[in-house]
C-alpha cells in the first residue's frame, strides 16, 4: 500500500515538538475538527526544556489521533533531533500517509527533513514565524522541501513570503479558530483574588516568555493604575519570566492590586469577567486568548504584530497599539475603562467578527479540503 484510494480520507502524519501553549492547542483542533481526514500524531511524551500541556496526549487520543510518542528536542541541532528525523522517516514508510505536516519551528523542519526523498509532500505550519535572522536562514534553505506553507493568519503568510521562505503560489491561509460557544467559568474571578464585585479588571493569559513581552504588560499596569486608581490587574500563566515579572511588579508598587495565578484550567471560562483584555506580545502566528475574548465579549487591545493586528478592525472591533510600547498600551486600555459605552460597542463588534471570521469548524473543514487536493494532486 502507498498511499490512500480514491474516494477515501487522506492520511495525514502531524509532528510537533513544542507539546504547549497555543501550538500544542492548535494541533489538538486539527485533529479534532477536521473530520474528514485520518490523523496520525507524532509527539514526545514530555517537552524537554519546556512547559508540557498535560491535556493534549488525552485530547489527541480522544479525537481519534494514532498517538506516536517520538522523543525530540527544541534544540535543532541536537543529537536526539537526528534521531527523531530517521524515526519519523521509518514511520513514514510504515503508515504510509498522503501528508507529512510539521507544526512549529522544530516539528516542522523535522517533518521536512525525513520527508526528502520519500515520495510524500509536506506541509508547514510555523504558528509564528521567529524573528531570530538564523532561524530565518533556515527557513529559508527548507523552501525547497516544502510542499504548502499554511499560515494561520493573513499577515503570516505575507511575512513568510516577503522573508523568501515559501513562494506565494505554495502559501495558504487557514486562520485559527474557537468554538463559538463560550466555555463555562471555571470559577468567579473576583471571589477568587478576594476582590469585591464590580472591581475594574484588567487581564491577561500569556506564557511568561520574552515573545509575550509581559514585563511590557506589566508597565503598562502601572501606568494605567495612576489614571484609573481603583482598577486591579489578573495575569494568568506561568514560564521562565516568572521571577522577571514579579520583580517587576514590586518596582512599580503594584503589589496589592496585581494578581499573578500561574495556572488556572478552563481559564478561557474567565475572560468575560474582565473590563479589558490586554496582550503585549512582540510576535505571534495568530494567538487564541483574543479571540477567546472577543467571542465573550470583552473588549481587546493588542499589539500590531503579525496574527495579532488581523484579529480585530482597529478601532472597530479591538484596539491596535505599536509593540514594545507600554505607554501606548497603557493609554488604550485607559480610554476604554473610562467609556463603557466604548468597552460594550468594541465588545459586540469583537463577538461578531469571531463567529464570522475564526469558527474553529471552518478551519478544520479548509484543512480536509488542503490534505484532499493534495492526496489528489492538485497541490504540491
Amino acid at each position: 500500500m502507498t498511499g490512500t484510494a480514491v474516494g477515501e480520507r487522506a492520511r495525514v502524519l502531524h509532528v510537533l515538538e513544542a507539546i504547549e501553549g497555543g501550538t500544542s492547542r492548535h494541533l489538538v483542533d486539527v485533529v479534532t475538527h477536521a473530520k474528514g481526514t485520518e490523523h496520525i500524531v507524532a509527539v514526545p511524551a514530555r517537552r524537554i526544556g519546556g512547559a508540557t500541556d498535560e491535556t493534549a496526549l488525552p485530547l489527541l487520543r480522544a479525537s481519534g489521533a494514532d498517538v506516536r510518542l517520538l522523543p525530540m528536542r527544541r534544540t535543532p541541532w541536537s543529537p536526539a533531533n537526528v534521531v527523531a528525523v530517521a524515526r519519523v522517516r521509518r514511520l513514514i514508510r510504515s503508515v504510509h500517509p498522503d501528508v507529512v505536516h510539521g507544526h512549529s519551528s522544530i516539528g516542522g523542519l523535522l517533518a521536512r527533513l525525513a520527508a526528502t526523498g520519500t515520495g510524500r509532500p509536506a506541509v508547514y505550519t510555523p504558528n509564528g514565524i521567529t524573528p531570530v535572522r538564523a532561524g530565518v536562514l533556515v527557513e529559508r534553505a527548507m523552501r525547497r522541501r516544502t510542499g504548502v506553507l499554511v499560515a494561520v493568519s493573513p499577515s503570516e503568510a505575507e511575512l513568510a513570503v516577503r522573508l523568501r521562505i515559501i513562494g506565494r503560489p505554495d502559501v495558504v491561509v487557514i486562520r485559527n479558530g474557537v468554538e463559538l460557544d463560550p466555555p463555562l467559568p471555571p470559577l468567579d474571578l473576583r471571589t477568587h483574588l478576594g476582590l469585591t464585585p464590580g472591581t475594574t479588571l484588567v487581564g491577561t493569559i500569556a506564557r511568561l516568555v520574552p515573545q509575550k513581552a509581559p514585563e511590557d504588560f506589566v508597565s503598562a499596569c502601572q501606568i494605567v493604575s495612576e489614571t484609573v486608581p481603583e482598577v486591579r490587574f489578573v495575569m494568568i500563566g506561568s514560564g521562565k519570566l516568572e521571577a522577571d515579572v514579579d520583580a517587576a511588579v514590586a518596582r512599580a508598587g503594584l503589589r496589592d492590586r496585581f494578581y499573578r495565578i500561574p495556572t488556572l484550567p478552563g481559564a478561557a471560562g474567565v475572560l468575560g469577567q474582565l473590563d479589558v483584555f490586554a496582550l503585549s506580545s512582540r510576535f505571534e502566528g495568530a494567538p487564541y486568548a483574543p479571540l477567546e475574548a472577543m467571542r465573550a465579549g470583552t473588549p481587546v487591545v493588542l499589539t500590531a504584530v503579525v496574527g495579532s493586528r488581523d484579529t480585530v478592525e482597529d478601532g472597530v472591533s479591538g484596539l491596535i497599539v505599536p509593540p514594545g510600547d507600554p505607554r501606548a498600551l497603557a493609554d488604550a486600555i485607559a480610554a476604554l475603562l473610562i467609556d463603557p459605552d466604548r468597552r460594550q460597542r468594541l465588545g459586540e463588534a469583537g463577538r461578531n467578527r469571531v463567529a464570522e471570521h475564526f469558527d474553529v469548524r471552518i478551519m478544520g473543514a479548509s484543512l480536509d479540503v488542503l490534505y484532499d487536493e493534495i492526496r489528489r494532486g492538485r497541490r504540491a
